[in-house]
């Protein structure tokens, strides 16, 4: 059985899909913004396997590289699933470091984990993308600044299809990929959307620890990724801006 690590657990897709892969009988690690929200969730699904539980708020890139210690401190995780993710209100303050809310936990904390982490995970790394990925926008060289909440959205789950085929490229001997969850019912989500949170939870399930070939998927198929975002030399130049502003490389301040 595999040990599994699903980033913004507590609830939601990643909440669901953590009680999917403990009924399979894997290992979860649970990851909260705190002690105080984590806790009652790692002790309910406590009650099914076996769960760890990791806390750190991904809009601080000082409590990801504290979280990515925690992660680390388990050992060798089999799989690292990048399910946690905003859509900000309008007017929502920016991360610690002042970026984009949006751009900062949906995109900037999982580059800055998956390098932080890279020499522990041995089979699997998994990011999320969403059916607004076609309407999103990668510029290496706007990365972060303020956008309305819709946008910054799109924008960062674009931008996460970007990084799970540029670090594919860079981890060869690792399944990466993105998930589509579909449009399901979540607090991120509008309450028309046809799907429910168990859809999504199947999914990220699946590309964790099931049947799953890595690269951009929605279920079981292909999903339809914008040409722009498979072009090598953005991927490039996407990988070093974030590289900078995650401060990869560099001593933390």
């Amino acid at each position: 059985m595999a040990t599994i690590a699903i980033t913004g657990s507590t609830d939601g897709i990643g909440r669901a899909a953590a009680r999917r892969l403990l009924a399979g009988g894997h290992t979860v690690v649970l990851h909260a913004r705190s002690e105080a929200r984590g806790a009652p969730v790692a002790e309910e699904l406590g009650r099914l396997g076996d769960v760890r539980l990791v806390t750190g708020d991904l809009a601080d890139l000082d409590e990801v590289r504290a979280l990515g210690e925690q992660l680390a401190g388990l050992g060798d995780l089999d799989a690292l699933v990048h399910n946690a993710g905003v859509w900000p209100p309008d007017g929502a303050p920016p991360s610690r470091q002042g970026h984009e809310l949006a751009f900062a936990v949906n995109a900037l904390a999982p580059h800055l984990l998956t390098a932080l982490l890279q020499e522990r995970v041995r089979e699997r790394l998994v990011f999320l993308g969403s059916g607004m990925v076609g309407s999103g926008r990668v510029d290496p060289d706007d990365l972060g600044s303020p956008r309305p909440p819709r946008r910054a959205y799109a924008d960062s789950k674009a931008l996460d299809v970007v990084l799970a085929l540029a670090w594919a490229r860079s981890l060869p001997h690792l399944r990466v990929g993105a998930v589509d969850p579909g449009w399901v019912r979540t607090k991120l989500a509008s309450p028309g959307a046809p799907g429910d949170v168990e859809d999504g939870a199947e999914r990220v399930a699946r590309a964790a620890a099931g049947e799953w070939a890595g690269g951009y998927t929605a279920g079981s198929s292909r999903a339809r990724t914008p040409r722009a975002l498979e072009d090598p030399v953005l991927q490039d130049r996407v990988l070093a801006a974030m590289d900078r502003l995650a401060g990869v490389g560099t001593a933390p301040s």
